[in-house]
């Protein structure tokens, strides 16, 4: 038998236990803040992995525990393989489970990403059953808090530096069938507002409410928006004040920019600081932190190669795959950021995440298991 056949046999045979492992995944809460949780789907990751690799344990105090696992070979250029085990679903009696509904899968984290972690374990699982990992140098990562913009991983991410030649990351596909070659960069911020305290109805003098600068600055964050989609703002949470008659001593809000360019990214710094410069309030003072980062990614000539060698690899396994600029953000951005040729969103094809309806299509979860195990085992591409 040929390896060609030899995979999608061993995809065939194994899709009772492919969907036993989506499901024990999906079934387990990992939102980001449930450390235990994540960390129970860490040691499910570990235990499934094929023998062989080095397991590296990153501890961390506040998410779950961050994973690599290596399997090295000198003089064989290294892959890197990414996921992530935490979701921004909390706990939710109503949506915890599994659920086969028509063509597609439901659950919570299904597409982002426990479909992901399933693609990119079972690749493996079938090439170790093949008996075909032997030749391959793989760098696997599995972080704990991507959802909240891998604060305590992305130095993983970027310390790949040099060390490899290409990454795939295992976000969902589009609903076209895409993989992502292009994201936006992001950075989030928090404000904190003080004013001064004082009951509405005595007050002498002049007001200094924490809430009217609040409402100043969110009209100055949102008119950063551009027609054009270049840059844009979101004010997504905003807080202050105890009670109609009270002159609110303090105010919050968190926001965000992206931006699909380096350029974008400059124009948006700066006009967040001038924005932040002075305040509208008199008397009002103004606390800026930055909760979280990505830099844009923006695709290259050995990234663009290594999506033709994507596609050539596909088009004999009847899979048609299409390029997509994604406006949200991953791990990938870091990677590529590294300078190492990239492409995401290979794990299986869905929308609706971060919604009691997000789903995959279950058939797009063995077809990208297959192109996967295709693409470790194939020649490199002119961009890897």
């Amino acid at each position: 038998m040929n390896r060609n056949a030899a995979i999608a046999a061993a995809v065939a045979k194994n899709r009772p236990r492919i969907l036993t492992f989506l499901k024990d995944l999906v079934e387990c809460n990992s939102y980001t803040h449930n450390k235990a949780g994540t960390d129970r789907i860490a040691k499910m990751v570990a235990d499934a992995m094929p023998r062989g690799f080095e397991h590296q344990r990153i501890p961390n105090e506040r998410y779950g525990d961050h994973h690599r696992f290596l399997l090295l070979r000198e003089a064989r250029p290294t892959t890197v393989l990414a996921g992530h085990l935490d979701t921004l679903c909390p706990p939710d009696d109503s949506f915890n489970r599994l659920t086969e509904k028509g063509d597609r899968l439901t659950g919570p984290g299904v597409y982002d990403m426990k479909g992901g972690d399933t693609v990119l374990i079972w690749a493996l699982r079938v090439l170790d059953e093949c008996d075909l990992l032997d030749d391959l140098s793989l760098i696997c990562i599995f972080n704990g808090d991507e959802e909240v913009g891998s604060p305590t991983s992305n130095h993983i991410f970027t310390g790949m530096k040099g060390k490899a030649a290409r990454a795939f990351v295992f976000e969902g596909g589009g609903t076209e069938g895409t993989v992502v070659t292009t994201r936006k960069g992001v950075a989030r911020y928090r404000l904190r507002i003080e004013g001064r305290p004082a009951h509405f109805g005595c007050l002498k003098g002049r007001k200094i409410s924490a809430v009217e600068e609040l409402a100043h600055k969110v009209l100055a964050i949102e008119s950063l928006n551009e027609p054009d989609g270049s840059l844009v703002a979101n004010v997504g949470k905003v807080s202050g004040g105890l009670a109609a008659n009270n002159v609110a001593n303090d105010a919050a809000m968190d926001f965000e920019v992206r931006y699909w360019t380096a350029d974008g990214e400059a124009r948006a710094l700066k006009a967040i600081e001038e924005r932040m410069a002075s305040v509208s309030v008199p008397g009002c003072a103004l606390r800026l932190d930055r909760l979280s980062y990505r830099p844009p990614w923006q695709p290259t000539r050995e990234s663009m190669a290594l999506f033709d060698h994507i596609r050539a690899v596909a088009a004999p396994l009847g899979q048609t795959i299409i390029e997509e600029k994604r406006g949200g953000v991953s791990d990938a951005n870091w990677l590529a950021h590294a300078g190492i040729p990239t492409i995401d969103g290979l794990g299986p094809i869905g929308d609706l995440d971060f919604t009691p309806d997000e789903y995959i299509l279950t058939e797009t979860l063995f077809q990208r298991i297959e192109l996967t195990a295709h693409l470790l085992i194939g020649p490199q591409s002119s961009g890897g």
